[in-house]
């Protein structure tokens, strides 16, 4: 899948780095949670949920890393949305990206927020294995039909957050440094463009000149980070929440998302950041 090719480099990651991961963290108080379960290679998760804001809470049980990427739009049938996702080429510009859960290892799960109106959408995992082999084209995509809410219902309140990390074309920007424990982050997407927030852990003593080296060389030997979850989107103007439990060491913050105008992934613009999480 040429859109998002680039993660191919975080299954590597994740198949060849060690496992230390921070415990689960728990879901946002009142929070309409969904499950979504990535096996090889397929979801677990309802057909049909209400609009809103619902908290996709994805688990990993499966051998090889996974996301579950959201995508869809008003008023487009699922065999459009199959039609432009399913292929290699471009996303169209009428595809949204509401937000979905950012890539983890086996055995980890990631949570975020998202603001999904009604409509038709796919949940999809777009990184490969260490075969080449995007997941989506080994099945791993699912309907997802998003109803409007109930008139009755009563609108879940946004996640209380105590960090905002604003995207832009191409940087990560942060109201305040990241702290070990769990915290909620919101995503604000302030660039012309589609990005992400993916997180990824260093190995101890590695920095981001040795990941920048690793990426040049080929991405021989072992990888010098491993994913740690994230959130895949939002849309240009749009926001999310991702909440994420962090141990202390030194982490990148990246992006694969690739290029509105040249396809390059954003990291070769420069959006991929290293900090410190004290």
């Amino acid at each position: 899948m040429t859109p998002w090719r680039p993660l191919s480099l975080l299954a590597i990651v994740a198949a060849c780095s060690p496992a230390k991961r921070a415990a689960p963290p728990p879901a946002p108080p009142g929070a309409n949670v969904v499950t979504i379960t990535a096996t090889d290679y397929a979801f677990s998760a309802p057909d049909s949920i209400p609009a809103g804001l619902p908290t996709f809470r994805m688990v990993n049980p499966g051998r090889e890393p996974h996301q579950a990427v959201v995508a869809g739009a008003p008023g487009k049938t699922f065999a459009e949305l199959e039609a432009a996702l399913l292929k290699e080429g471009p996303f169209p510009e009428w595809l949204t990206f509401p937000g979905g859960a950012g890539v983890v290892s086996s055995g980890d799960s990631s949570i975020v927020t998202a603001n999904v109106p009604p409509g038709n959408y796919l949940i999809l995992c777009f990184i490969p294995s260490l075969d080449g082999t995007p997941h989506i084209l080994k099945g791993m995509h699912r309907r997802l039909v998003v109803t409007p809410a109930p008139a009755a219902a009563v609108a879940a309140a946004e996640p209380q957050a105590d960090v905002t990390v604003t995207l832009s074309d191409y940087a990560f920007a942060l109201s305040t440094p990241l702290t070990a424990g769990t915290h909620t982050i919101r995503v604000e997407n302030n660039g012309p463009q589609l990005h992400e927030l993916t997180i990824e852990r260093l190995a101890p003593g590695k920095t981001l000149a040795d990941w920048q080296t690793w990426m040049a060389g080929g991405m021989r030997g072992m990888p010098p980070a491993q994913p740690a979850g994230g959130f895949t989107g939002p849309d240009k103007g749009k926001v999310g929440w991702l909440t994420i439990t962090l141990t202390p060491g030194n982490y990148l913050l990246n992006c694969y998302v690739p290029d509105a105008k040249d396809g390059k992934p954003h990291f070769t613009h420069g959006m991929v950041q290293q900090v410190t999480v004290s």
